[in-house]
């Protein structure tokens, strides 16, 4: 179901494509001209916002890799997870968790840990340590 349809209960109107002298009548040709240039500066507006959401995007992203046996930091927000929330006042409560040690490596993106869970990188915090973990 297109957005249209959703919000006016009608199918978006039909855009005939623009082939060599479509039709007889010269008002056509020129209404299918003008109607194939609007959709053309409509994709390029369309692909300009696109590559600005994902620049946007990738402003706060940070290529993260660890090796098996590296420690890491959870971030668990006290918010979500009411068991970790066992104080009276929660914003005072710690942010990072750990450290845990990088136990397998799942995937591309993926790692597992001395935790219950699978960690992504949005996740945790790294902090190289020389220290050994038990």
């Amino acid at each position: 179901m297109t957005p249209l349809k959703a919000l006016y209960g009608r199918d978006p109107p039909n855009i005939i494509k623009l082939e060599d002298d479509a039709s007889p009548v010269e008002d056509v040709n020129i209404q299918l001209k003008k109607t194939d240039t609007v959709i053309a500066e409509l994709k390029d507006n369309l692909e300009m916002a696109k590559q600005r959401m994902r620049q946007q995007a990738n402003k706060k992203r940070r290529e993260v890799s660890l090796k098996v046996g590296d420690t890491a930091y959870l971030k668990i927000s006290p918010y979500k997870l009411k068991s970790l929330a066992k104080k009276m006042n929660e914003k005072l409560s710690p942010r990072y968790y750990g450290p845990y040690k990088i136990l397998e490596r799942i995937g591309e993106v993926a790692y597992l840990g001395t935790t219950a869970y699978v960690l992504y990188p949005s996740d945790f915090s790294y902090f190289p340590t020389q220290e050994k973990l038990a």
